[in-house]
C-alpha cells in the first residue's frame, strides 16, 4: 500500500497503457453492432417460443 510518501507519488505509475489503434476501435464497434443486430433478429424470430407464448412447432 503505497502512501503519499512512497516512491511512486506525484501521479507517476510504472505501467502505461497505450490507446487502441483506430482500426481496432472501428472493428470492435462494428462487430459489437453486428452481434446486437443478430441477437435482435433471432429474438424477433424465436422470442415468443423462448418466452413460452407460442409452441415452437406451431408455424
Amino acid at each position: 500500500m503505497a502512501g503519499p510518501g512512497r516512491a511512486h507519488a506525484h501521479g507517476s505509475h510504472p505501467i502505461h497503457v497505450h490507446p487502441a489503434p483506430r482500426f481496432y476501435r472501428f472493428a470492435a464497434t462494428g462487430l459489437g453492432a453486428g452481434m446486437w443486430f443478430f441477437l435482435m433478429y433471432r429474438a424477433k424470430k424465436d422470442g415468443p417460443a423462448l418466452l413460452g407464448w407460442k409452441h415452437p412447432w406451431d408455424h
